[in-house]
């Protein structure tokens, strides 16, 4: 029997622990600061456009930086083809992003004339466009070879036509090619090796029908060219029977090696969009005993157009869902979303959706408004706005309504990202002179086959572009992906909620459409753990460091020096070296990516790098 003594000591401490619980959760209901974006900065004090390097210019703007470094002390890249080429502007990209000297010239004629005999000006690497060269010319392979015995590395960034290759031994030798087995080849997929772009190995061969139909999208049918024992391959075709040997299989990418050069060619079109900023920087490392260059290092995960506050198309989500739109937006979709935001290391941002139809009767709900702010702070996510809409309202008519909703319910809340796929580049210009996004600093594109997938949108607005939709991951998808992690450091996954809200077939479920991005950013970006997890606005700083930076490195015996300038602290590269691994740091730390490849971080600007 318990006494009165001890049954009020047990009633004082059941009050006190009560008190303690309601005091808590009013507490996190009061300073839990999602009234406010805790991602804003003033755009207008942060780096600008004209602070970032510009290959072909020679400077940064930034005072103190090397931008106006000599171009005899900057690596230098040469491309020859048409200047409004996709190629050109590739080339062009990768140059400003690792701060190399580039110029350009429509053919190797213009180029002899211009520099011939300019030992000051020799390029590391000469690219060339296929389409751009008089194969035909009998000088031109004396001068193509001129250029590997003087140590510059050529890279064909397509090739000719098959029957040109076929009836030119000297080509051929340049090339590396030891025989043309066909002029045409249905191949069954394409294998990557491992060790050129980062993610190590990948087979793109599809196992049934609906693999094949669901995310074959490589080139299948090329030239089957064979290659002799100095090229070695880093990407070839797969064919129905099987070979003898690694080198009876159709080239796709490989290096032709020569005593002071290496010829690099690729048997596609993949140098046409930002693939070929991988493939450069991986054919740059190739080249070199060690390879050390600067990465954005930021991996988003982007939900857009959720969440969204209005219960609309009540009668398609009654049907699927049994109850209506907030409702299946707030108990199934949120779960399901933060569940696949836990199973990989990537940053989440979501884009709001205020209303999918703003021409309905139905509007936003400030009670729903208020959960997912919550919510998002405590994932440590980012809320950032969306320009789509369903209806036909115009996009600046739409934001003012979205204006409306948020200086009523959430007056003190500045977006500081925007999402514009699916705006033209006039409305999105329109888009930021409204009132809602005056603190918006960066914008969040669809990629849509441009070079630049990081840049300026205007002097103080940067853009981002989403590189994959996570819900259909296609082949092509996941090589440029892999490509622009190799380069970049940088990746952007989205999942479109639209598809949920106003489904048009059966593949729209929410069930299906989580799953396939749950699954395959589980699979295809399992091997990139080592870059770090960003929201965009996290990103858009790391964008304007890694725009704005500048450096220069050098190397004796086992040490190499690095020394960073027109960003601050810290900056981050990848290196990679052949045959060697990094054992300390002065200045910053380093994580192992995979075999001979590191991710620096240079926490100061001037560090060393020991290697054995």
């Amino acid at each position: 029997m318990i006494s009165r003594w001890n049954y009020l000591a047990i009633t004082t401490v059941m009050l006190v622990v009560f008190f303690l619980f309601q005091f808590t959760n009013v507490a996190l209901e009061n300073w839990d600061g999602y009234e406010e974006n805790s991602y804003y900065q003033d755009r207008e004090e942060l780096p600008g456009e004209d602070s970032a390097y510009q290959a072909g210019t020679g400077m940064t703007g930034r005072p103190g930086s090397f931008g106006d470094m000599p171009d005899g002390l900057r690596r230098r890249v040469v491309y020859i083809g048409a200047e409004d080429s996709m190629e050109r502007n590739v080339v062009n990209t990768w140059a400003s992003y690792t701060k190399r000297s580039f110029a350009d010239y429509g053919t190797l004629e213009e180029y002899e004339e211009a520099e011939h005999g300019d030992e000051s000006l020799r390029p590391e690497m000469l690219v060339i466009r296929p389409e751009d060269v008089n194969w035909g010319q009998r000088s031109l392979y004396r001068e193509l070879e001129g250029y590997v015995d003087a140590g510059i590395s050529l890279v064909f960034c397509g090739l000719p036509d098959a029957d040109v290759i076929k009836n030119n031994v000297r080509l051929q030798k340049l090339l590396g090619i030891e025989k043309v087995k066909s002029e045409k080849i249905q191949l069954e997929g394409i294998y990557l090796h491992e060790g050129f772009l980062l993610g190590g190995e990948a087979v793109y061969q599809a196992e049934n029908q609906e693999e094949n139909e669901k995310r074959q999208d490589l080139e299948l049918v090329l030239p089957w060219y064979t290659v002799g024992e100095n090229a070695k391959v880093y990407m070839r075709g797969i064919t129905e029977e099987l070979q003898k040997t690694e080198e009876d299989y159709p080239a796709v990418i490989w290096r032709n090696h020569f005593d002071r050069a290496y010829v690099f060619a690729v048997n596609g079109s993949y140098m046409e969009d930002v693939t070929g900023l991988g493939l450069l920087t991986a054919m740059s490392s190739e080249s070199r005993d060690y390879d050390l260059y600067p990465v954005v290092n930021a991996q988003n995960m982007v939900i857009l157009n959720y969440p969204e506050f209005a219960s609309e198309n009540t009668a398609k989500m009654e049907e699927l869902y049994g109850q209506p739109m907030s409702g299946m937006m707030r108990d199934i979709a949120w779960p399901a979303a933060v569940a696949a935001y836990r199973q990989n290391t990537l940053g989440l941002s979501c884009m709001l959706a205020p209303e999918y139809d703003y021409e309905d009767d139905t509007f936003p709900s400030k009670k729903e408004l208020q959960y997912y702010m919550k919510r998002l702070k405590e994932q440590g996510g980012e809320a950032g706005l969306s320009g789509t809409a369903i209806s036909d309202t115009e996009i600046r008519q739409k934001l003012r309504e979205d204006q409306r909703i948020m200086s009523k319910e959430l007056p003190d809340f500045q977006f500081s990202s925007f999402y514009a796929g699916g705006l033209t580049g006039e409305e999105t210009e329109a888009s930021l002179q409204e009132e809602l996004l005056q603190s918006v600093r960066t914008v969040v594109l669809d990629y849509e086959g441009d070079s630049e997938i990081i840049g300026y949108q205007s002097e103080n607005i940067t853009k981002q572009d989403i590189l994959s939709d996570g819900t259909k991951h296609t082949y092509r998808e996941d090589f440029r992906m892999r490509s622009v992690q190799t380069a970049l450091g940088y990746s952007s996954v989205g999942m479109d909620m639209t598809r949920v809200a106003y489904p048009e077939d059966a593949d729209d479920t929410l069930e299906k459409v989580v799953s396939e991005f749950s699954g395959n950013v589980g699979y295809y970006w399992k091997n990139f753990k080592g870059f770090s997890g960003t929201t965009v606005s996290e990103c858009d700083n790391r964008i304007r460091s890694f725009l704005a930076l500048d450096y220069t490195e050098s190397r004796e015996g086992g040490s190499i020096h690095l020394e960073l300038t027109g960003s601050e602290a810290p900056a981050w590269f990848v290196l990679r070296a052949d045959g060697e691994r990094v054992t300390h740091i002065d200045g910053g730390s380093f994580t192992k990516l995979e075999d001979q490849v590191w991710l620096i971080e240079a926490e100061a600007s001037d560090i060393m790098i020991e290697l054995k």
